[in-house]
C-alpha cells in the first residue's frame, strides 16, 4: 500500500477547497528558483511582478517610479518586535501606502497608493501556493500552504497528517512558532494562520498564544447545520470567501495595546466566528433601523459574558464608519456605572481610537461633542440624563449603543434620552438575557440581533466553566434584610446613593463584619488560595468600602499571604489605614499581568463587572449580589487563560439562592452550566485518577515519600518501564506511553483545580508520583519537530 502524505491527503484537500473559492493555484516548487515558472528567490516572501501589476490596476495615474516607492517602502518595513512590523504594515494594507512623488514644480505632493481593493473583491488577485520554501538567515524553512493576495502572503497553513498519531495540531501550532523566529520576513504581512490536521482545525494571529487558536463555525451563518463537513472545510468556506476574506482583514482584526499611555506592546486579535456573524447582522439590522426609514430600534446583541462583546463592540464601529450613507456617524456608549464607562473608553483608547474617543462629563459636554462634523465615539453615563434638558442633537446619524440595556436604570432614563436625541438609532448589548416579562427594553431597543448562549461558549472554548463550592459556615440572610428595600442596595445606583442605602443598611454590614468571622474567612482563603495549585489569580469581594479595608489588612497580615491590594472608590477615606498611596492605574496594571507577584485584589463595588482579567480563576464573596450583577460579577473567573479549565466561585454569604433566582430567567440547560457544583468537578478528577492508578498496576509506590537513593530510583524505574511496556507482550508501547501522558496531564490539571479540597489531599502524594514520572518521560523522549526544516 502507499504512504500516504499529508500533501497527498490535507494539502491536496486545501488546495481544492480554494479552487473552489475561485483562487488560482501554483505549486510552490514551479515558481521558485530551479522550477518552469520561476517568480522568486528562495528568500523573497513578496511575488513581486504580481504586486507591481496589482498597483498599477488600482492606482491608474500612478507613475512607475510612485510604484517602486510603493514597493519598496512595504519591503523596507523593519523592526525587531514583529507585531510592530505587522501593524505598520497592517496600516498600509488597509489604508493605503504614503509616498512623496515631485510635481511639475518640483515640489513634494502626497498621496496614498492603494495595494488592495476592498469594495471590488475581483480586482484583486487570489493565490494560493503549497510547499512555498522560504530562506532565512540561518534556516530555511517550508510552510505547507501560503495564501496571497496581490503579491502578497497573508496568511499561512500548517497540516498535519491525521493518520499520525502523534502529528497533531499542537505540534503544527509549535512548528509555526519556530517558523516566526527562523523566517519572521513572511510573518510580517500575515493576517491569518491555520493549524490543521483536516478533522480539527483552528486559526489565531501572529499574537495568539495555543489557547486563542479557536475554531470557525458556519459558512453563511453561525446557526446552519454542516453535517458531514469537515473543521478544515468549515474554516476556509467560512473565512477565505473572497469578499469576507478582504472584510475580515480590513474591519475584524484589530492592535490592542497593553496600556493606553505607556505602551510598551501590541497584541494582534482576530474575530470569533460568533463576532463576525453577530457583528454583521447588527449592522444589517443598523442600515434597516435608520430614522427617518426606519424606526430607530436597532435591536439587542446577546453576546454571552466573557465572550468578546466589548471587542465586538470596536469590530462593529471600524465596519460601520466606513459606510457612506452614514455620512461619518457618531457613536453614543451609554452604561450604568462610572467604572464601565471607563473600561468601554480604554478599550477604546487601546485599539486604535486614541483620537476619536472621548468622555462626556456632563449633559452639557455631551451636548458640545455632538455638534462636532462627526466620526467621534462619546462614553457617558445613563445617569447623566435625570431630569430635564432639552434636545441635544437631531442628527439622524447618532447612534446610542448601551452596555446591559435591560437594568433597571434604562428603564427609568431611556425615554429621556429618546427625547434629546430624537433620531438617533438605539443598540443594546448584553450578556445576560432579557427576562421576558421586561418590555420596556424591547419598546426602545427592538428585538434580539444575534444570540451567543453561554453553552455554545464553553463548548467553542471561548470561555471556561464556572463552579461554585460554599465554604465554612455562610451567613444566611433573614427575611428582615430581604424587603423591597434590601433590593435598591444591590442595583447599580450612584455613589453617594449607594453611601446613604449601606448606611440605613449598617445592621446588615455589622452582622457580616464582626471582627471573629471576617479573621476566619481571611485566613480561610489565605488557605485556600495558596494550596490551589493553579497559576493565576484571585479576587475578593466584601460588601462595603471599609470591610474591604478591613479585609485587606486581615490578609496582608497573615504569614504567606499573597500579594494583596485593596481596590475601592475615594480610597482617601482610608488613608490611615491605607499607607501605600498607589494609583488604581497601576494595579489595574499589575493585576491584569499574570508574571507580576500582585496575586490577589480586594473590593466592594469596584471591578466586579466589566472587568477582564484572563488570569483570574477564584473569586471570593461575602457580598450579597442579585440578578444582572450577580451574574456579571461570577463571569470575572470564565475567561480563557492557558489551560485553566474553570473558574471557581466560593460563597461565604449564601449567594447560592440569589444564583439560582438570577439564572431563572435562563433556560434550564444554561442554569446548569452557569452554576456547575465543584463536586462534578471532584468526580471527573477522580474518574481519571482511577484511570491513571490502574496503569501502574503491580508497582507498590504507597510508600515512595518515604524512600530515598537506591530504592527510590528502582519504584522509579518500575514505574517508568510499566508505563511504556505493552503488558501482553512485553514489547515497547509507545501509544501506552502516549496515552498516559494525556491522562496524567488531564488529572493534574483537575487535581490542581480541586486543591485543597478533601478529596484532592487525599491523593495529593500520588500525584506527585505521576508527576515525576511524567518528568522522567520526558525528559527520555527527545521533542518531536524541533529539528524539521520543512512541512
Amino acid at each position: 500500500m502507499p504512504k500516504i502524505t499529508e500533501q497527498k491527503l490535507t494539502e491536496q484537500a486545501v488546495i481544492d477547497w480554494f479552487k473552489d473559492l475561485g483562487y488560482d493555484y501554483k505549486f510552490g516548487p514551479d515558481i521558485s528558483p530551479g522550477g518552469v515558472l520561476v517568480e522568486r528567490n528562495f528568500s523573497d516572501v513578496i511575488l513581486e511582478n504580481r504586486l507591481r501589476n496589482a498597483i498599477r490596476r488600482l492606482n491608474p495615474n500612478l507613475p512607475e517610479k510612485g510604484i517602486d516607492e510603493a514597493v519598496d517602502k512595504l519591503k523596507r518595513v523593519e523592526n525587531p518586535n514583529l507585531e510592530i512590523a505587522n501593524r505598520e504594515i497592517y496600516k498600509m494594507l488597509t489604508e493605503g501606502i504614503r509616498i512623496a512623488l515631485e510635481g511639475e514644480n518640483k515640489e513634494l505632493k502626497g498621496m496614498f497608493v492603494n495595494v488592495i481593493d476592498f469594495e471590488n473583491p475581483l480586482n484583486n488577485e487570489f493565490l494560493i501556493v503549497n510547499q512555498f520554501t522560504v530562506k532565512g538567515i540561518e534556516k530555511t524553512r517550508r510552510p505547507d500552504v501560503v495564501v496571497f493576495i496581490n503579491g502578497l502572503p497573508l496568511a499561512v497553513f500548517e497540516l498535519k497528517n491525521p493518520l499520525i498519531e502523534e502529528a497533531t495540531i499542537e505540534t503544527a501550532y509549535k512548528q509555526l512558532q519556530e517558523y516566526k523566529k527562523d523566517i519572521p520576513e513572511l510573518f510580517k504581512y500575515n493576517q491569518i494562520l491555520v493549524i490543521s490536521d483536516l478533522t480539527e482545525a483552528k486559526y489565531g494571529t501572529i499574537s495568539s498564544s495555543w489557547e486563542w487558536f479557536k475554531i470557525w463555525r458556519g459558512i453563511e451563518s453561525k446557526d446552519e447545520r454542516l453535517e458531514g463537513l469537515s473543521q478544515l472545510e468549515v474554516l476556509i468556506k467560512g473565512i477565505f470567501q473572497k469578499q469576507r476574506f478582504l472584510d475580515i482583514i480590513r474591519n475584524f482584526i484589530i492592535f490592542e495595546a497593553d496600556s493606553e499611555r505607556e505602551v510598551t506592546k501590541f497584541t494582534k486579535k482576530i474575530c470569533l466566528y460568533h463576532q463576525y456573524f453577530g457583528v454583521n447582522k447588527a449592522i444589517e439590522s443598523t442600515l434597516k433601523a435608520l430614522k427617518p426609514k426606519g424606526d430607530g430600534r436597532i435591536g439587542v446583541l446577546w453576546h454571552t459574558q466573557g465572550s468578546g462583546k466589548t471587542l465586538s463592540m470596536v469590530f462593529y464601529v471600524n465596519k460601520i464608519k466606513k459606510i457612506r450613507e452614514l455620512q461619518s456617524p457618531t457613536f453614543v456608549f451609554l452604561t450604568d456605572r462610572n467604572d464601565l464607562d471607563n473600561q468601554f473608553y480604554k478599550t477604546f483608547l487601546r485599539t486604535g481610537y486614541a483620537v476619536l474617543a472621548k468622555q462626556a462629563e456632563s449633559i452639557k459636554d455631551l451636548k458640545e461633542k455632538l455638534k462636532t462634523a462627526g466620526g467621534e465615539l462619546i462614553f457617558t453615563t445613563i445617569q447623566k440624563f435625570a431630569g430635564e434638558f432639552g434636545v441635544l442633537s437631531e442628527r439622524t446619524n447618532i447612534i446610542v449603543i448601551a452596555d446591559e440595556a435591560h437594568r433597571s436604570e434604562y428603564a427609568k432614563l431611556a425615554a429621556n434620552v429618546r427625547k434629546s436625541l430624537p433620531n438617533a438609532s438605539f443598540m443594546g448589548i448584553t450578556a445576560t438575557p432579557i427576562d421576558i416579562r421586561n418590555r420596556s427594553t424591547r419598546l426602545v431597543f427592538g428585538e434580539y440581533i444575534d444570540i451567543y448562549p453561554m453553552s455554545l461558549s464553553i463548548e467553542d472554548g471561548a470561555t471556561v466553566p464556572i463552579y461554585y463550592e460554599g465554604r465554612l459556615v455562610p451567613l444566611h440572610l433573614t427575611n428582615y434584610f430581604i424587603d423591597e428595600e434590601f433590593d435598591d442596595l444591590t442595583q447599580e445606583v450612584d455613589f453617594e446613593m449607594k453611601e446613604y442605602l449601606k448606611r440605613k443598611f449598617a445592621r446588615l454590614e455589622q452582622a457580616v463584619s464582626v471582627p471573629d468571622r471576617l479573621k476566619r474567612i481571611a485566613e480561610d482563603i489565605v488557605n485556600h488560595f495558596n494550596n490551589r495549585g493553579l497559576e493565576g489569580k484571585a479576587m475578593v469581594v466584601t460588601i462595603s468600602r471599609r470591610v474591604a479595608v478591613e479585609m485587606y489588612k486581615l490578609i496582608s497580615n497573615i504569614k504567606n499571604a499573597p500579594e494583596v491590594a485593596v481596590v475601592i472608590s475615594k480610597a482617601e477615606d482610608f488613608k490611615e489605614d491605607l499607607k501605600k498611596e498607589i494609583r488604581i492605574e497601576e494595579i489595574e496594571k499589575r493585576f491584569k499581568n499574570p508574571e507580576d507577584p500582585l496575586r490577589m485584589v480586594v473590593v466592594c463595588d469596584m471591578w466586579i463587572t466589566g472587568f477582564d482579567v484572563p488570569c483570574l480563576h477564584t473569586i471570593y464573596f461575602d457580598k450579597p449580589l442579585k440578578n444582572h450583577s450577580l451574574m456579571q460579577a461570577i463571569a470575572r473567573v470564565n475567561r480563557i487563560f492557558k489551560d485553566k479549565p474553570g473558574g471557581l466561585i466560593v460563597d461565604y454569604i449564601g449567594i447560592a439562592d440569589d444564583l439560582k433566582k438570577a439564572l431563572s430567567i435562563y433556560d434550564p440547560e444554561i442554569r446548569k452550566e452557569a452554576m456547575i457544583p465543584l463536586q462534578d468537578i471532584i468526580n471527573k478528577m477522580l474518574e481519571k485518577y482511577d484511570i491513571v492508578k490502574a496503569m501502574f498496576q503491580g508497582v507498590d509506590y504507597s510508600k515512595w515519600k518515604y524512600l530515598e537513593g537506591k530504592q527510590l530510583s528502582e519504584i522509579l524505574q518500575q514505574a517508568v518501564n510499566v508505563i511504556i511496556t505493552n503488558p501482553k507482550d512485553g514489547t515497547l508501547d509507545e501509544k501506552r506511553k502516549e496515552r498516559f501522558l494525556k491522562e496524567s496531564l488531564q488529572l493534574i490539571k483537575l487535581h490542581a483545580f480541586v486543591m485543597p479540597h478533601k478529596e484532592a489531599y487525599d491523593i495529593k502524594d500520588d500525584i506527585d508520583f505521576f508527576n515525576i514520572v511524567r518528568d522522567i518521560l520526558s525528559k527520555q523522549t527527545s521533542i518531536r519537530g524541533t529539528t524539521i526544516e520543512a512541512g
